[in-house]
């Protein structure tokens, strides 16, 4: 199963390559890309320019195996942004939607992809993989949910009906959660990690559509906050096969 388990690790990270590619064409991803490039004077060309080259980058992903060039080219595409953007706004670094954060479990799905096609399903994959993926919980949880509360997603939380109590203990309560889920994730074992695992993969796909009625221009942003959820949820599907699995 290594090969196939590899594909779909390649699979849901060229979704986000041919998702932030192909968006360029919607208004609202020009609008808020090129405010982002006119902050950090870059010229507006260089929008679709990279565009067309991640979408061609996407295909790519998706038509060969893991490469040496390939992985190296997306590794660091991804820190190289992650990096300019962090120096540019550290504030990105504690966003409620991941629009950084997510890129830690993309970078291990692309590690592990690369680990898997050389020696198979090693300890070191698998726990790389799932290290990578129980991330997102802990910093998703913490960061903005607990230490970093900020006014929109709190605006989201009284919008969705949650007023069981004040929308900051609400958002600390639901980050605790979060972050104790990544916590099981990696300690885990046997029926309950399954479990914990898939309860993840629910709420993966189900909190961006709750997200979405409140603030639907998310799935247009050029970081990618939604779709980046789709290398998540495959990362994610493949630790809960290997930890299923009697070998």
């Amino acid at each position: 199963m290594g090969p196939a388990e590899s594909f779909w690790l390649r699979a849901g990270v060229a979704v986000v390559w041919l998702a932030t590619g192909l968006l360029v064409l919607h208004p609202t991803y020009r609008s808020i890309g090129g405010g982002y490039l006119d902050q950090l004077g870059l010229p507006v060309w260089l929008m679709p320019a990279t565009c067309l080259f991640e979408v061609g980058l996407g295909l790519w992903v998706l038509s060969r195996r893991a490469g040496n060039v390939i992985t190296l080219l997306q590794l660091s595409m991804v820190l190289t942004f992650t990096v300019i953007l962090v120096v540019w706004d550290a504030r990105l670094l504690v966003n409620p939607f991941g629009m950084l954060t997510k890129n830690v479990p993309i970078l291990a799905a692309v590690a592990t992809a690369w680990l898997v096609e050389r020696e198979g399903w090693s300890r070191r994959a698998l726990w790389l993989l799932r290290s990578g993926m129980a991330f997102i919980w802990l910093s998703e949880g913490l960061l903005p949910k607990v230490f970093f509360q900020q006014g929109e997603e709190l605006r989201i939380v009284e919008g969705v009906g949650l007023s069981f109590g004040a929308p900051g203990t609400v958002l600390a309560l639901i980050g605790v959660l979060q972050a104790a889920s990544g916590v099981l994730a990696l300690t885990l074992s046997g029926r309950w990690l399954r479990v914990v695992l898939a309860a993840q993969i629910a709420a993966l796909v189900v909190l961006p559509l709750v997200v979405s009625w409140q603030v639907p221009w998310l799935w247009f942003h050029p970081f990618g906050p939604f779709t980046k959820n789709v290398p998540i949820i495959f990362g994610t599907g493949v630790v809960l096969w290997r930890c299923s699995s009697p070998s």
